[in-house]
């Protein structure tokens, strides 16, 4: 979907998920994982940055950390043109983690080569924001969508957490873009997170975290139509890198 628009992607990798060697436990979601093999045809496309989830999807340093070096070793392969071995981030399993923990722990990450680490809603998400939150999945409402979630706009750029919105199965299109607009007009950055993408009708299609096949290709084309916006990896957003790569 996103490679034929030029969008770019971070995708983040829990490798025991994917080499299959996870505990029955720990399995992010029911849904079958890619293989990889996948995730090495990923690192070659010139639009995708690979980051860390852990390797059991926990939130431990030790797993977080064996998470990285596997994912690294995968990708030292030979003979293959893969662009994207610059592994500097890591998604928070379950989004767990919190910003003061994470904060507290930056030399550590940063000797796992660890440029930023992105969490979920975590405190900006308060009480009040949690009810709207609910109320806009229950009603559709934009205008509760946006409030609940306005406290996660911020920029980027130098940013050792970010904060990010999962975009879940009740959320609707417009509830996404009316929160896309409301950050261009503010000119703060946004990080949308989507787990899975499934067709109507297909096995997992009303799981809570999936979203709509139909709605995700609305949103890209929608995002490649405008010209207020400006489309980055998670890498790029945090290094201010302002580039897409040919």
């Amino acid at each position: 979907i996103l490679a034929p628009r030029r969008i770019p992607v971070t995708i983040n990798i829990a490798t025991a998920y994917v080499d299959g060697t996870i505990s029955p436990d720990n399995r992010p979601c029911p849904n079958p994982a890619m293989t990889v093999e996948d995730v090495r045809r990923l690192a070659a496309m010139p639009l995708v940055e690979l980051a860390g989830h852990g390797d059991e999807h926990l939130n431990t340093m030790d797993d977080l950390s064996r998470g990285l070096n596997k994912l690294r070793g995968w990708l030292a392969v030979s003979g293959n043109t893969l662009l994207n071995t610059d592994i500097c981030g890591i998604a928070s399993p379950n989004s767990n983690l919190t910003a003061d923990e994470i904060t507290g722990n930056k030399k550590l990450y940063e000797d796992m080569g660890v440029e930023y680490v992105r969490i979920g809603p975590g405190t900006t998400y308060s009480g009040v924001r949690r009810i709207e939150g609910k109320l806009s999945r229950m009603t559709g409402s934009d205008g509760l969508f946006w409030k609940s979630n306005k406290g996660i706009s911020e920029h980027f750029e130098g940013a050792f957490v970010v904060h990010s919105v999962p975009v879940m199965k009740p959320h609707t299109l417009s509830q996404v873009k009316r929160l896309v607009e409301e950050n261009i007009s503010r000119g703060t950055d946004i990080a949308l997170m989507f787990h899975s993408i499934v067709k109507r009708g297909e096995e997992y299609y009303d799981d809570t975290w999936s979203y709509d096949y139909d709605d995700f290709l609305s949103l890209a084309d929608w995002l490649i139509g405008r010209e207020d916006c400006f489309l980055q990896t998670m890498r790029d957003a945090v290094r201010g890198q302002m580039i897409r790569e040919a």
